[in-house]
């Protein structure tokens, strides 16, 4: 089944391809993501963004997990994960993107399968609305989106999602075992502490050089 996007009390408007975000208010902001070479430092991970092929999809998102081996490609942020997801896609995930600019009510659908066991769920992405979420003593309105997985086992998965236009990506998310994880930094080539290696040790995020703690 294709995947759906119901607005709410509004016509859908179009988001502009995959880039830096040009208007950054939250309400009018297209879809964006990191650049690449960016190093998003979260509390208890760290991703590396990988460069995009000219050949791949809109909404395509690859990293590499810092302190591992583990690279990891997803059909977009809102399928956000640690890279231990056996799902495939049914239906077009590019969808994703009219939900942009995001609006409290919007939300989108899509079917999913199980690569290992076959099972099946139908997913639905819903934004709820504006938080202030703080990044580095900056705070970062950001749209808390909740997706809810249905099994055809009966059973469910919740997850939330804070996406902040202003960095184009996600300053926190809940995890499978519905813990906060928190967006500490994000780095850029060239930034201060943008070369030290990172390790995570005790549920926790740390500089592997000196054991501090990344704050």
């Amino acid at each position: 089944m294709l995947g759906r996007l119901l607005s709410w009390g509004a016509a859908i408007l179009l988001a502009a391809a995959p880039a830096r975000a040009a208007d950054t208010t939250p309400y009018a902001a297209s879809y964006c993501e990191p650049a690449p070479d960016t190093k998003l430092l979260y509390t208890n991970r760290a991703y590396l963004i990988l460069p995009k092929t000219a050949d791949a999809p809109p909404l395509y998102f690859s990293y590499r997990v810092l302190g591992t081996d583990q690279f990891v490609q997803r059909r977009g942020q809102l399928l956000f994960d640690d890279g231990s997801d056996h799902w495939e896609l049914e239906s077009d995930a590019d969808g994703l993107r009219l939900l942009w600019p995001l609006r409290p009510q919007n939300h989108f659908e899509l079917d999913r399968v199980d690569r290992t066991t076959g099972a099946h769920a139908h997913v639905v992405f819903m934004v709820l609305g504006l938080e202030p979420i703080e990044v580095q003593k900056k705070i970062y309105r950001s749209w808390k989106i909740r997706r809810l997985d249905k099994i055809d086992d009966g059973t469910t998965f919740l997850q939330f999602l804070w996406y902040a236009p202003e960095l184009c990506t996600l300053t926190a998310f809940t995890d499978s075992q519905h813990r906060v994880v928190k967006l500490l930094r994000a780095l850029k080539p060239g930034d201060t502490d943008y070369e030290r290696p990172v390790i995570r040790r005790q549920g926790r995020l740390h500089f592997a050089d000196t054991d501090e703690l990344v704050k």
